[in-house]
C-alpha cells in the first residue's frame, strides 16, 4: 500500500517503522524541520530497514491546509493520522481532506493514562485553566508547549512566575522570547522525562504548581504527576479535545491499524 502518514508523536514513528517493515510505501508529513529531524533520528538504523527506507520512505515538512492535504492525498491508498492528541485543527483538516479526496482516513490515537492524585485539577479549555491559575500564588512549571503560550500572558506577573519547558527548536524559543520570557525562564528540552528529572527541574525553579496536558503515556504524563506528587505540588491538567466519533476508524496500536489497513481495497 501507498500510505500518507501525518506524524507528530512517538506513535507516528512507531507506525512508520512497522509499516515499512511490512512492505508498505510511506510518505510522512511533519509540521517542522525539527519534527523531520526527530523522525529520522528515532527510526531504526538496522541495515535491513535502512535499505527499505531509501526506497520506500519519503518525508515532507511544512504545515498544510485541508485543501493542500486533499490535493496531496489523491494518489494514496489511505491517510493515517498519527498526530498529537491535542492537534485538533490538524485532525479536522485531515478528515476534511479525506472526504474531498475520497481517500480512507485512519486515526492512531494513544490511549489515556489513568492517574489519581488529590491535588490534580482538570480543565477542558485553556481559558478555564488560565482563569483558575490567576487565583494562585507561587512559581508555576508550564509544560504545555509553545503552541498556546500566548494565553498564559493573562496571568499577573507571568514572566516572573512561569517557567516554561518547550522543545529545543528555534521556533519554540523565539515564541517564548516574543511573549516576554527571559532566557532564565525557558527550559528547552526534548522529552519524555523521567520522574527524577522532573522532580529536579520542579525543585530547581521552586515551582509549587505544575501545568500540563493529559497527553498519555508517550507524553510522560504519569511521570510528571508522580514527580509533582512527591513534591506535594498542585497540578492543573488540560484534558485532550474530544475526538470526532462519527465513522472514524480509531486504533491504539500500530499493529491493529496495519491489520485493518490490509483489508482496504
Amino acid at each position: 500500500m501507498n500510505l500518507l502518514v501525518f506524524a507528530g508523536t512517538t506513535e507516528g514513528t512507531d507506525f512508520t517503522q512497522k509499516a515499512l517493515s511490512a512492505g508498505h510505501t510511506v510518505t510522512v508529513s511533519v509540521a517542522t524541520d525539527y519534527g523531520a529531524d526527530v523522525l529520522k533520528a528515532n527510526l531504526s538504523s538496522s541495515p535491513e530497514l535502512t535499505a527499505i527506507r531509501e526506497k520506500k520512505l519519503h518525508i515532507l515538512h511544512g504545515r498544510l491546509s485541508a485543501e493542500e492535504i486533499a490535493s496531496l492525498a489523491v494518489p494514496f491508498d489511505a491517510i493515517v493520522d498519527a498526530t498529537h492528541p491535542f492537534a485538533e485543527e490538524v485532525t479536522k483538516n485531515l478528515l476534511a481532506a479525506s472526504r474531498t479526496a475520497s481517500v480512507p482516513y485512519f486515526r492512531l490515537l494513544r490511549p489515556p493514562v489513568s492517574v489519581r492524585y488529590e491535588k490534580l485539577r482538570e480543565f477542558k479549555t485553556i481559558p478555564e485553566l488560565t482563569h483558575a491559575l490567576c487565583d494562585t500564588t507561587g512559581n508555576v512549571f508550564l509544560s504545555t508547549g509553545s503552541r498556546d503560550l500566548d494565553a498564559f500572558a493573562a496571568i499577573p506577573n507571568y514572566t516572573e512566575r512561569l517557567f516554561v519547558r518547550v522543545l529545543p527548536s528555534a521556533e519554540s524559543i523565539e515564541k517564548c522570547r516574543a511573549i516576554g520570557f527571559a532566557q532564565s525562564h525557558i527550559i528547552a528540552m526534548q522529552g519524555a522525562f523521567s520522574v527524577e528529572l522532573n522532580k529536579s527541574l520542579f525543585s530547581e525553579y521552586h515551582c509549587r504548581i505544575l501545568v500540563t496536558k493529559e497527553s498519555g503515556s508517550a507524553g510522560g504524563f504519569a511521570e510528571k504527576i508522580a514527580a509533582a506528587q512527591a513534591l506535594d505540588m498542585e497540578v492543573f491538567a488540560l484534558l485532550p479535545p474530544q475526538e470526532p466519533k462519527l465513522g472514524i476508524r480509531t486504533f491504539s496500536t500500530a499493529e491493529d491499524m496495519l491489520s485493518a489497513l490490509s483489508g482496504v481495497k
